[in-house]
């Protein structure tokens, strides 16, 4: 990729001005016809920052602000970290204008992408990528790589506007999608950060970083919050909490608080929750709850030291003043889940914070019934597992299928003719009769690791799966991503996925 103008204006949509106001390169005729455009649509602009610890600096963020794609093209080489999503205005803390402030979700004005953080290489980006459509909302728009692990855009068709028209609700529900994603690519990858700022500061493309990009990779928000309400389902909550309105609520006598406070082991890594979530939530517990920061700081600092491995007393006051800072109401049900999930006793308790009631879901080795999303991911699990490029295709009979997997025959079938990522061939009838099993994500992966030796398996695992009815819409979904990407990554292979070939 030469030009990163297209990139930038598939993510950026017209949430800034085209040109800059003073210095520009462009023609005179143009800047004047921008003018006139700009009048009648309304521009934000993104904050940048030149490296990484400037998000950390002492004083704050260390970085400035940029309001024309000309300026983000001209500047991204010397950049580092960038917010993606639009914001309404920004501003700076000091004179010399070297620390910004205003990236923060209300003053959103749209959002472009949802951006997963991977702290990780155990996995290469092709895995992400095959993983993202086996496992999540689909193959995303962009893929790249970071000093420590790789960074996944999914780019919006067109931008999602905030208001705080019904507190915010369209920021809650982009939110919502933002965990949702996170968390389905969290079971399948190693390093997926599901705690991190879902419309914070994240890499900026560069022509290095960049793994993988594909325009056509775009996804329409209304579709997104279909497949947010089917995860919502799975986890027994739904997509818009109902606030109660009754006197404070003493949140630290909950079963799930003293939980925590009892926790001791909590540390915390890349893409698992930690000690700073922990203290946080705590403290804002204690905030909604009405107790005053002295007292809570007592508390805090007493947690703290009997952890086995504490924070430092600076950064426990530090956790502590961000908590009173009144930007939250009260701890989030989702973070005292994941608290509980990793550090908790196990025991099943409710949740009751600022947020709403919400029932710690069983595991699943204690519901009667498994839902139909869980056995789906076994069996893709299971394929993977079993197949390669040079060998997509995995044979067995149906009985050592389903032992394997730990499925019922029926189930197993209900769930394969359902699915439109799963692919099955039987050859013969009867106990002997040979079942082949692949998946749009393996073929996929085939076509990335394509080379002249493996063209022939590659063709004829296609052709073997056209045979059968049931398997027309997942060929129809892999011939579809192979048409999207064909001017891209794998433009030789395109040719291999014409399902009416003989």
């Amino acid at each position: 990729m030469k030009d990163l103008s297209l990139l930038f204006d598939l993510i950026l949509h017209e949430g800034l001005m085209k040109y800059k106001k003073i210095g520009s390169r462009a023609s005179l005729p143009n800047r004047l016809n921008e003018d006139k455009t700009n009048v009648r649509s309304k521009k934000g602009i993104v904050f940048v920052t030149r490296s990484k610890e400037d998000l950390h600096s002492s004083p704050g963020v260390k970085g400035y602000i940029i309001s024309s794609k000309e300026s983000v093209i001209e500047d991204c080489d010397t950049l580092s970290h960038w917010t993606p999503n639009v914001f309404n205005y920004g501003t700076y803390t000091n004179a010399h204008k070297k620390y910004i402030k205003g990236h923060v979700e209300t003053n959103l004005q749209q959002i472009n992408t949802f951006v997963v953080d991977i702290d990780s290489k155990e996995q290469a980006s092709t895995e992400i990528l095959t993983a993202a459509l086996d496992q999540s909302i689909g193959a995303p728009t962009l893929i790249l790589e970071t000093p420590k692990g790789f960074q996944v855009y999914f780019v919006l068709d067109k931008p999602l506007f905030i208001s705080n028209k019904n507190e915010f609700r369209g920021l809650k529900v982009a939110k919502r999608i933002s965990e949702n994603i996170k968390k389905s690519l969290a079971k399948v990858l190693h390093g997926v950060d599901v705690s991190c700022n879902d419309f914070g500061f994240f890499r900026i493309p560069k022509i290095e970083n960049i793994r993988w990009f594909s325009k056509e990779m775009t996804f329409d928000f209304g579709s997104l919050i279909e497949w947010s309400r089917r995860q919502d389902d799975d986890h027994g909550r739904s997509l818009f909490v109902v606030h109660e309105h009754k006197a404070i609520h003493d949140v630290t006598q909950e079963e799930w608080f003293q939980q925590l406070l009892a926790a001791r082991h909590v540390k915390g890594q890349a893409g698992q929750i930690g000690r700073d979530n922990l203290l946080f939530t705590l403290a804002l517990a204690c905030y909604s709850a009405g107790k005053d920061e002295g007292e809570t700081f007592n508390l805090l600092d007493e947690v703290n030291s009997s952890l086995y491995a504490p924070l430092k007393h600076s950064e426990v006051r530090k956790i502590i003043v961000s908590a009173y800072k009144g930007r939250f109401k009260g701890p989030h049900s989702t973070y005292i889940q994941q608290l509980l999930e990793e550090w908790g006793s196990g025991k099943e308790v409710s949740i009751r914070s600022s947020n709403g009631w919400y029932k710690f879901k069983k595991a699943r080795k204690d519901r009667k019934r498994s839902h139909y999303d869980e056995w789906e991911t076994d069996i893709l699990a299971f394929i993977n597992e079993q197949t390669s490029s040079s060998t997509p295709v995995f044979w067995s009979t149906q009985n050592q299928l389903c032992e394997q997997i730990g499925i019922s025959r029926s189930t197993f079938n209900e769930v394969v003719k359902k699915s439109t990522k799963i692919m099955m061939k039987t050859h013969g009838k009867g106990c002997r009769a040979q079942t082949g099993l692949t998946s749009v994500s393996v073929l996929l992966q085939c076509a990335l690791d394509y080379n002249q030796t493996k063209r022939a398996t590659y063709y004829a695992s296609v052709k073997l799966m056209a045979e059968e009815k049931d398997n027309i819409i997942a060929l129809q979904l892999l011939q579809e991503t192979i048409e999207k990407v064909k001017n891209t990554v794998i433009p030789r292979v395109y040719d291999l996925f014409i399902l009416n070939s003989s």
